[in-house]
């Protein structure tokens, strides 16, 4: 086991949430631990989530037919799936996802379909710089969930392409626990070396490195403990817009994993070790 990876890494979400990130560092002996600050519930007003399920069936839908359903994370799927979604899609709808980790949920929800997703940059980046055009089909129509903390970039951009845009709210980030009916995470379980045994508090901070995994979770943990980085103590942006939300809070960053990944993230940490 390399000296680094005595050390603890902490990262800002759920065990629910371990995939292939955690997976990895394990895998490269490094100890793992996860401190929730955020988490996430259905929005109070479910209309806009059943309208897109009605529009993903045949028998229910009134016209036009979409021709992409566009999934930015997980959540969004674990969204649809509480409003009523089986997973499944109608012959000519075609999925999209920002990339593995949303793609995996989308097949535990029961998606058959193959999803498209952009190559290399698996964010809202990445499929504005990818995804198709309208081309000549009549069929413009694209159905586009994502979180109230979202912004416009994706909505417009892909308007701006041509896309007929339906917009709508999937779920609320809340500081973490959100309301036991509407939590979007309860009595789900991630993949990895995740379990309750695992969880850290903010008083483990010292001595560790923290990989801040979302915007929102910077900007909570730094409501909860201000900007002073804690003795010992490396903070890892898991991405740009984490990296974004760090420098907007002046919170001082050892390193942003080049890739949203385990190899993206260790290399990160190596960085971070060296400085």
């Amino acid at each position: 086991m390399p000296v680094a990876a005595s050390r603890p890494v902490i990262l800002t979400r759920q065990p629910a949430q371990a995939g292939a990130v955690e997976a990895g560092l394990a895998e490269a002996g490094y100890r793992i631990f996860f401190l929730p600050l955020t988490d996430f519930a259905l929005p109070e007003d479910l209309a806009g989530l059943r309208c897109i399920v009605r529009d993903l069936a045949s028998d229910e839908r009134p016209a036009p037919v979409p021709a992409w359903l566009v999934l930015t994370s997980p959540n969004t799927v674990r969204a649809l799936v509480r409003a009523g979604w089986d997973g499944q899609v109608d012959a000519g709808i075609r999925v999209a996802v920002t990339g593995p980790g949303t793609a995996r949920v989308l097949a535990e929800a029961g998606c058959t379909q193959v999803p498209w997703m952009p190559e290399g940059d698996a964010s809202a980046a990445g499929i504005l710089a990818q995804f198709p055009p309208p081309g000549e089909t009549p069929r413009r129509v694209l159905l586009l969930p994502q979180s109230a903390l979202a912004t416009d970039e994706v909505a417009e951009g892909l308007a701006e392409r041509g896309w007929e845009v339906h917009h709508v709210q999937a779920y609320r980030t809340v500081p973490y626990p959100a309301d036991t009916e509407r939590r979007l995470l309860a009595g789900l379980a991630g993949e990895g070396p995740a379990s309750v045994d695992a969880l850290a508090t903010v008083d483990d901070l010292p001595g560790a490195d923290v990989v801040l995994t979302s915007p929102s979770a910077v900007r909570e943990l730094v409501r909860r403990r201000g900007t002073a980085v804690p003795a010992g103590t490396r903070f890892i942006a898991l991405g740009q817009p984490t990296a974004r939300a760090a420098a907007e809070e002046c919170l001082d960053l050892a390193g942003t994993a080049p890739s949203p990944d385990a190899p993206g993230v260790l290399a990160a940490l190596d960085l971070g070790h060296r400085v």
